[in-house]
């Protein structure tokens, strides 16, 4: 009887097939678009420094009442120029990202990436109160697309989201805070419900695991809830009677963010009916900026000093009220005109004085408070406008880089959100793409 034929062995698998050239590629794209990315927002970040620089020391060594005007003017006449040979670098670049991301043809290469940092430093330079971190996304996406092209990478939507989550994180220095960006806005792979209501049983049942186990005598009740005596208080002292206070401010910054959004909405339509030509729209934007510069006191000069001051809940309440008030106007002018600039960082300034103000009638009313609701108030109102949770928190406790802050400001930012959401449900960045004709 014949035996069956022996069956062949398999063919050996070496490590040295196409295994290798297809995890080699992504890592080179990932590396190159990380080079380019961090180089293009150096230069942006060298350009805002020293343009600032500049305004600061003629201010200091002229008449401020003359200066800051004719630079506010001079400067934004420029932005504006710029723009207007480069539409795309308009606004905050934002919403040109998404836009390109869902198949809308709106030009991303090194022309709009040249221009966007070259407008977008001009106008922050000279007093336009807008943030760095939408032309950073822009930028971002920009030079990853290119970068990705001339690796002859086919990847180009991949690369364009991943360069935009490169460029916020490169200009806050906000690792965590750009991954999630790059996965709650660009890639939209979950829906808000669901990342604010994991978020919340997380943060939920940490927050009353750190209270069954901490350590003192007396009832667990009791010992979170009587007040405490120092103040300002420590931060890692997040107890039960500080909850309300951020669920409080956490419903009023969403509360907050339902006007701010519409006024800058309903602001930006009447800009455009107008039909002005961008230089010289936003040559009056610079002028009106640095009138109002000049009329305040000499430590609002630095916009950006007065900002971390903000966050870092060093003003004392009538610093807190008048800056939430011209911050807010500002920033809401600026982004209606199309600015090439972002409210997001501005949108941190807001919140960082609204949670001071609510500290300072906490201390009034209860004589206690705790020392959490500067950065609490920041991620909330961010929050509040963009609806990305994890963004608004983790960036909001990256620039803190305090690991303590986090539970607070998750609270108070997931509360925004929500109270937000029940009322619009649209964001800012939604409405200005559907209001946009298609080309």
């Amino acid at each position: 009887m014949a035996l069956p034929p022996t069956a062949a062995p398999p063919p050996s698998v070496t490590p040295t097939s196409p295994r290798r050239p297809r995890l080699l590629q992504p890592f080179l794209l990932v590396n190159a678009i990380g080079i380019v990315v961090a180089l293009g927002i150096w230069l942006y970040g060298r350009e805002i420094a020293l343009l600032n620089s500049l305004r600061l020391q003629l201010a200091a060594h002229l008449p401020p009442w003359l200066v800051l005007p004719l630079l506010g003017l001079v400067g934004g006449g420029l932005a504006g120029a710029l723009v207007g040979l480069e539409p795309a670098a308009k606004g905050s670049g934002i919403v040109q990202v998404l836009q390109w991301l869902r198949g809308r043809p709106i030009p991303m290469g090194w022309q709009v990436a040249v221009v966007k940092l070259i407008a977008s430093g001009l106008a922050i330079g000279s007093g336009i109160p807008v943030g760095p971190e939408g032309p950073s996304i822009q930028i971002g996406a920009s030079v990853a697309r290119e970068t990705s092209r001339g690796l002859g990478n086919r990847h180009e939507r991949l690369a364009v989201a991943i360069g935009s989550g490169a460029g916020l994180a490169a200009i806050f220095h906000a690792p965590l805070g750009g991954l999630a960006y790059f996965l709650e806005e660009l890639q939209k792979r979950t829906d808000l419900r669901v990342n604010a209501t994991a978020a919340f049983a997380t943060f939920a049942a940490v927050f009353w695991t750190r209270l069954l186990n901490s350590p003192g005598g007396g009832p667990l009740l009791w010992r979170n809830l009587v007040p405490i005596s120092d103040y300002p208080s420590p931060l890692a002292d997040l107890r039960l009677i500080d909850l309300p206070l951020l669920l409080g401010l956490g419903a009023l910054a969403g509360l907050l963010a339902l006007p701010y959004q519409r006024c800058i909405l309903g602001l930006r339509r009447r800009l455009a009916a107008l039909r002005q030509p961008p230089w010289r729209l936003l040559a009056l934007v610079g002028l009106v900026s640095g009138v109002g510069w000049a009329l305040l006191p000499p430590e609002f000069e630095n916009p950006a000093q007065v900002g971390l001051q903000a966050l870092g809940g060093v003003v004392d309440p009538a610093q807190a009220l008048l800056m939430l008030g011209l911050q807010g106007a500002g920033t809401a002018l600026a982004v209606a005109a199309d600015a090439p600039g972002g409210f997001l960082a501005p949108a941190l300034v807001v919140g960082a004085c609204l949670g001071t103000l609510v500290q300072q009638l906490a201390l009034l009313l209860f004589h206690t408070a705790p020392n959490t609701l500067m950065f609490a108030g920041g991620g909330a109102f961010l929050g509040a406008l963009t609806r990305t949770p994890l963004t608004a928190i983790l960036l909001t406790f990256e620039l803190s880089k305090d690991y303590r802050l986090v539970l607070p400001i998750g609270f108070c930012t997931l509360t925004a959100i929500a109270a937000a959401q029940r009322f619009e449900r649209h964001t800012i960045f939604e409405t200005i793409q559907s209001e946009q004709p298609h080309p």
